[in-house]
């Protein structure tokens, strides 16, 4: 049934219905909503949260850091805070690390709060399993390692993410520079390196 000229109603049998309403203010031209020919399909509304992006939170590190050894360890400033609106939605991680340091052969781990996740399981003994390993640029130059990861923290709590990284014996990696460094040399760059998630609709 009709309810006016700028609304149609269509009732349900218990009584109540859904309004069809034209918009509050006059368009610059007439509007066409193109329903599918071929296909059934549901109207998502404003508050629908499937397939939906709910919420992004993303931290840059532009300063530098360094480590030695095969212990992973934080890497200060890149760490990221977000508090999932519901338990059964999940979070999506990338992460860009760029570094610089010869022979270091690096290695990454992410983590959510305390417990690695994403880890490798070849391997044993001395050998590292991590998130990600990357190249190992010559004493000059930088490197970037970039990788995802979809999560499942299962929780409406506040929850961290973080990445640590490794190298191998006693060499030194840094972190948003090259191992490097000279300041008559324009190829001497200084970076960033980024954690971002997002938080997805289950």
């Amino acid at each position: 049934g009709g309810i006016g000229m700028s609304q149609i109603k269509l009732l349900h049998s218990g009584g109540n219905g859904v309004i069809l309403a034209a918009p509050s203010s006059n368009p610059a031209s007439d509007r066409t909503l193109t329903l599918p020919g071929d296909a059934d399909g549901t109207i998502l509304t404003s508050n629908s949260s499937t397939g939906k992006l709910l919420q992004v939170q993303s931290t840059t590190k532009t300063d530098t850091s360094s480590m030695t050894g095969e212990t992973p360890t934080d890497i200060p400033g890149l760490t990221v805070t977000i508090t999932p609106s519901n338990a059964s939605n999940k979070i999506f991680i990338i992460t860009t690390v760029n570094y610089g340091g010869t022979f270091s052969y690096p290695g990454f781990n992410l983590l959510r709060g305390s417990t690695e996740i994403c880890v490798g399981t070849y391997g044993s003994g001395s050998n590292r399993q991590i998130t990600s390993g990357g190249s190992n640029p010559d004493s000059y130059k930088l490197s970037s390692n970039t990788f995802q990861f979809l999560d499942s923290p299962n929780t409406t709590s506040a929850t961290t993410y973080k990445v640590q990284m490794s190298t191998y014996s006693t060499h030194t990696l840094w972190i948003n520079r090259p191992l490097s460094v000279s300041s008559s040399y324009n190829y001497t760059m200084g970076v960033t390196s980024t954690i971002t998630v997002q938080e997805v609709a289950a």
